[in-house]
């Protein structure tokens, strides 16, 4: 398909978690629908300020959806949450490798993100479940500061019904909150029957990157078994 951007419609923009707006654009019978091969692959949007931003897809390839997880000042929240029916917005070709979906098959799968890179992991997580028994055991560790800012609650349920293992960690939890505290990196798995068989997908910020990479190293995971969607 062409380098040049495509005004596509505007299905919803509803926001799913604290200054978090999941924006649904219609893709069927675009080339677009063809181009998003892999999850983690991402786009640049040109939003109501004019600004074209890099975001990274939410949706599994193949839904007649392209689906972005955006995270905005709350100024903003108003203005795109009233995008609907009737809107379109400006997106580029779709980039990037995404994530090596066919090394992950037949291994145990860790999916470690914080904050809005959890939109990569669940692109991961819902093109994984239709397809579960190709893979071993799948778990997502999912970091956030406060609990109001954890998105996709609403498919926590249908991903454990695909035996997919959902760990919400929050590092400053507010009254209420009884799940998992501190960072992603305190919560992965002490040890590994096999090791050398994990394979891990890895979304977020820097700091969380290295530590996380740190802690699995020593716990036997090799570095060529840590892969990220950039």
């Amino acid at each position: 398909m062409s380098d040049a951007p495509l005004a596509l419609p505007v299905v919803s923009a509803r926001e799913i978690a604290s200054r978090q707006v999941l924006l649904a654009l219609a893709v069927r019978g675009s080339p677009m629908a063809a181009a998003h091969t892999v999850p983690g692959q991402y786009a640049r949007l040109t939003l109501e300020d004019g600004v074209a931003r890099q975001f990274v897809i939410a949706s599994p390839p193949a839904s007649p959806t392209l689906e972005f997880l955006l995270k905005v000042p709350p100024e903003r929240v108003a203005t795109l949450t009233a995008l609907g029916p009737g809107d379109r917005v400006q997106v580029g070709r779709q980039q990037g490798d995404g994530f090596p979906m066919a090394k992950a098959e037949g291994r145990p799968l860790l999916l470690v993100g914080v904050g809005s890179g959890v939109a990569a992991l669940r692109s991961v997580v819902e093109h994984v479940s239709p397809r579960r028994t190709a893979f071993d055991e799948v778990t997502l560790l999912y970091g956030v500061r406060h609990q109001s800012e954890l998105a996709f609650v609403d498919r926590f349920g249908a991903w454990a019904g695909h035996g997919i293992k959902v760990v919400p960690v929050v590092s400053r939890p507010t009254p209420g909150w009884d799940g998992a505290t501190g960072y992603v990196q305190h919560h992965l798995p002490r040890s590994f029957a096999k090791p050398a068989r994990v394979c891990v997908f890895l979304c977020g910020l820097p700091e969380m990157d290295k530590a996380v990479a740190a802690a699995l190293l020593e716990r036997g995971v090799g570095p060529d078994q840590l892969h990220r969607n950039w």
